[in-house]
C-alpha cells in the first residue's frame, strides 16, 4: 500500500528535477543577479541593491528600447490578430483549395527567423535593387530606402512580423472555428441574419477563449522573437530606431557584460509581459 503511494511522486520525480534544474534554479538565480553587480567572470559579485532597476529610469537606450518594443508590439499584434482571423472565417467556408492555402499560409511559421530575415533584407534592398522598389518603380512609385530610413524600418520589421506570425495565428482560429456547433448559424439564418451579423454575434463571441490564446502568443513572440529578424536586418539602426528590449539585453549583458543590469532588464520585459496578458484577459472578458 505504501509503495502505491509513493508510484506517483517517483514517476514525476524525473520531470521536477529536470525542471527545477533548467526552469526555476535559472529563474531564481537570474533574479538575484539583478540585485549585484558582476561581469559574468568575477568570482565576486558587488550588492549593490535596487541600483539595476533604479539605472533603468536614466538610461536613455533602455527607454528607446522600451518604446520602439511596445510600438513593435502594438502594431503587430492587432494587425496580425484580425488578418488571421479573417483568413480564417474565409477558409472556414471551405473556398476552393482551402487544404493548399492552410499549408501555404502556414509556411512562414516553419521557416528559422535568422532565414527570414536574410529573405527580407534582399526584399528590402534600397535603391532598385530590392525587390520591393522593383515592384514600386514598375508601377510608378517612388522607391525607399527601407531599412536605412529611420521613418520606415521599424514599419518594414512589423510587415516582417505579420507576416510570419499569420500562419500560426491561422491554425488556431480554424482549430477554434471548427469547433462552433453548425446548428448555431443554422437558426441565425433561419432568424435571418445576415454574414456579418453572424461573425459579430455567434463566431466572434464563440471565439473568445481562442482569441485570447492569440493575443497573448502573439504578445509573446512580438516581444521575445524579434531578436533574430533585428540582428540580421537592422541590429538596432538606424540611429536606434529598430532596437528593441531583446537585443538592447543582449548588448549590455554579452558586449559590456554588464550581467546584473542586464538581468534587471530581463525582468522588466518579463513585467511587461505579465501586465499586457492580464490586460488583454480583462479586455476579452468584459467584450
Amino acid at each position: 500500500m505504501k509503495k502505491n503511494k509513493l508510484t506517483p511522486y517517483l514517476l514525476i520525480a524525473p520531470t521536477f528535477v529536470l525542471f527545477t534544474i533548467f526552469f526555476l534554479f535559472p529563474l531564481f538565480y537570474s533574479f538575484s543577479l539583478t540585485f549585484v553587480e558582476w561581469n559574468g567572470f568575477a568570482i565576486d559579485k558587488t550588492f549593490v541593491g535596487v541600483s539595476n532597476y533604479l539605472r533603468l529610469f536614466k538610461d536613455e537606450d533602455f527607454i528607446n528600447a522600451l518604446k520602439n518594443t511596445i510600438t513593435y508590439a502594438l502594431w503587430t499584434v492587432p494587425l496580425s490578430v484580425s488578418i488571421s482571423l479573417v483568413l480564417s472565417y474565409i477558409l472556414d467556408e471551405k473556398v476552393k483549395g482551402f487544404q493548399a492555402l492552410k499549408g501555404i499560409f502556414f509556411l512562414p511559421h516553419i521557416v528559422s527567423l535568422v532565414a527570414v530575415g536574410v529573405v527580407w533584407s534582399w526584399i528590402y534592398l534600397p535603391d532598385k535593387y530590392g525587390l520591393l522598389n522593383v515592384i514600386l518603380a514598375f508601377f510608378g512609385i517612388e522607391i525607399h530606402q527601407w531599412l536605412h530610413d529611420p521613418d520606415l524600418a521599424l514599419i518594414s520589421l512589423v510587415i516582417i512580423g505579420v507576416w510570419k506570425s499569420i500562419g500560426y495565428n491561422m491554425v488556431i482560429f480554424i482549430a477554434g472555428l471548427v469547433a462552433i456547433p453548425k446548428s448555431l448559424y443554422e437558426a441565425a439564418e433561419i432568424d435571418g441574419a445576415q454574414g456579418l451579423q453572424r461573425f459579430v454575434y455567434i463566431t466572434l463571441p464563440m471565439l473568445k477563449p481562442t482569441i485570447f490564446f492569440v493575443m497573448v502568443s502573439s504578445t509573446i513572440y512580438s516581444l521575445f522573437q524579434i531578436f533574430d529578424i533585428v540582428k540580421v536586418t537592422t541590429n538596432g539602426g538606424p540611429i536606434g530606431r529598430t532596437e528593441m528590449l531583446v537585443t538592447y539585453l543582449y548588448k549590455v549583458g554579452f558586449t559590456n557584460y554588464e550581467m546584473g543590469y542586464a538581468s534587471a532588464i530581463a525582468f522588466v520585459l518579463f513585467a511587461i509581459t505579465v501586465l499586457i496578458t492580464i490586460v488583454q484577459k480583462k479586455f476579452i472578458e468584459e467584450k
